[in-house]
């Protein structure tokens, strides 16, 4: 049958014709947008490139010597001022936070574990030119447990005196303990800003009535650091400037300014104008904010501080740990994530991750027929009246909240107290609370901070101000930290960390995660997770394009 029309391999031949045209079009297209379209717009820096300016609340800083400084944000500068034999590093890539040398470029230790010996690196000098050598090692610890302020613990708890510190010779430096102690611990502590290296001349230049020039340092620096301090303003700014003969190399961020913003949410206002680089401390409502926003990045690590309920065993019903378990599983740790977002992590062991010995074992829920059986076995089969302590600021007062609603969900009535943090640890330092939602931070990446704090009744910590007295868990953490072995020493703080969580006066709730939040115009800043740690010596500005 004849049949009309074009044959087939020609209309297929035209399909590709046509299809062929198309593409030349739209590739002809896209070259044309190409060359025509705008450019990326380039966001610079609207602050100088040379200054670094952050945004942060700097009320609580006490001091910037070394041998006083304790606060957060006061170590965190003190950081940038100072040198000290060996420094905290952390790696991301493990997670964990170790040490490194620094002033001291090696040490060895005694096989019987008393003597340390550390060989002083050549030449450092400090800001005004002269040398560091041993006896500005030596002055500057002497003189951190002269004075005795408050975190001079950190060296005193070993033991140590004036004269376990001696000079070998110009380079080498000896530190005698006595009784062993883990090496890992130790250094750990040495890394500690309170081991800052002063200069002794410039430090002796300004002593008062035997202070030590402790009044100067205050608000001065005599440091071999990557900074100097210019000047600092209370609740209002510090200023650091660069010091240029660093023994590491000049820093590239001439300039530093921490501008004291009281309200996280003009932190963040001054991000988005601009006005400053870096804004810390932010709400997870204002991390939601800014966080799809050109122009601003966002920097977030765990951080070595958790949030946790304690029950003072003082408070007849907490003498059981049938009602101490009850509330760990009564707790509706969900709806606390479900608050506080990206803010927290859970953890119900004491120490954090990231930290040698962490336990990531999480075995409470919410699981109300659990709690009620467990009180009921213990006598309070309609549970009891209870006074929940804890502070008004956020997001402790919602947390305590949800904490709250929990437990009167097994028939236990909570009171509710919202006090200010000063007035809330003053009372719980006394034992005079009843239950308490309290935070707690490592002061030294090592578990023995923690294991003293939770475990150990004997150091008039946390298991002392619940009235706690474990003698296993004593003992044990005192064993642990004296343990020369890594292996059996992470041994022991596993064992003691199931003890505590099955056992002891609290209910872990979470790790918290800190989140900063910069231009991205700024390089080189890493969030570490002690929070003292920024190497700010490594930072820079430069311009970025991007759309928006």
């Amino acid at each position: 049958m004849q049949t009309s029309g074009i044959p087939a391999k020609q209309k297929i031949f035209n399909i590709y014709i046509v299809i062929i045209a198309i593409l030349l079009v739209a590739l002809a297209g896209s070259w044309v947008y190409v060359l025509t379209r705008p450019q990326a717009p380039q966001l610079k820096p609207l602050t100088n490139t040379s200054t670094l300016v952050m945004a942060t609340d700097i009320s609580v800083i006490i001091s910037l010597d070394p041998a006083e400084a304790y606060e957060l944000e006061g170590c965190m500068i003190v950081n940038q001022l100072y040198d000290k034999l060996v420094e905290l590093s952390w790696n991301p890539a493990t997670g964990q936070v170790e040490v490194v040398p620094e002033v001291a470029e090696s040490w060895e230790v005694s096989s019987d574990g008393l003597t340390w010996t550390f060989r002083i690196r050549k030449g450092i000098t400090f800001t005004d030119g002269t040398p560091l050598t041993a006896d500005a090692v030596v002055f500057s610890l002497q003189r951190v447990i002269k004075l005795g302020l408050t975190p001079s613990w950190i060296l005193t708890q070993f033991g140590l005196t004036e004269g376990s510190i001696q000079k070998v010779d110009d380079y080498t430096v000896q530190i005698k303990l006595p009784k062993k102690v883990a090496p890992d611990l130790f250094l750990s502590c040495l890394a500690f800003t309170t081991s800052g290296i002063v200069n002794p001349e410039v430090v002796k230049a300004h002593e008062q009535e035997g202070d030590l020039g402790n009044a100067w340092l205050k608000e001065h620096s005599a440091g071999s650091g990557p900074f100097i301090l210019e000047k600092w303003e209370r609740e209002a700014e510090v200023v650091l400037i660069a010091n240029e003969n660093y023994w590491k190399g000049a820093p590239r961020v001439k300039r530093i300014v921490i501008r004291h913003v009281a309200e996280p949410v003009n932190r963040v206002l001054m991000l988005e104008k601009g006005d400053v680089d870096m804004a810390f401390g932010l709400t997870q409502e204002l991390i939601g904010r800014v966080k799809d926003e050109v122009g601003i990045k966002l920097v977030s690590v765990p951080v070595f501080t958790k949030t946790y309920l304690a029950m003072n065993t003082k408070f007849e019903p907490f003498k059981d740990n049938r009602v101490r378990e009850a509330i760990r599983w009564a707790i509706d740790y969900n709806a606390i994530f479900k608050f506080l977002g990206d803010q927290a992590i859970p953890l119900q062991t004491f120490i954090d991750k990231g930290i040698p010995g962490y336990n990531p074992s999480t075995p409470y829920y919410r699981n109300l027929e659990r709690a009620k059986q467990l009180l009921a076995e213990a006598g309070y089969p309609n549970g009891f009246e209870v006074e929940l302590m804890a502070p008004t600021s956020y997001p402790a007062r919602d947390v305590a909240e949800i904490v709250r609603r929990s437990l009167e969900e097994v028939g236990i009535k909570v009171n509710l107290k919202l006090v200010t943090s000063a007035e809330m640890y003053k009372i719980y330092r006394q034992q005079a609370h009843q239950l308490i939602l309290a935070g707690w931070g490592a002061d030294y990446p090592d578990p023995d901070a923690l294991a003293k704090a939770f475990a150990d009744y004997r150091a008039k910590q946390l298991a002392w101000r619940n009235a706690w007295y474990d003698d296993y868990a004593a003992n044990l953490s005192e064993i642990a930290a004296q343990e020369m072995n890594p292996e059996k020493r992470l041994a022991a703080y596993h064992e003691l960390t199931e003890h505590v969580l099955h056992n002891g006066p609290y209910a872990i709730l979470y790790q918290n995660m800190e989140t900063v939040a910069l231009r991205t115009w700024v390089e080189g800043f890493v969030l570490d997770p002690m929070e003292l740690l920024p190497d700010l010596y490594k930072v820079y500005k430069e311009s970025v394009y991007g759309y928006g």
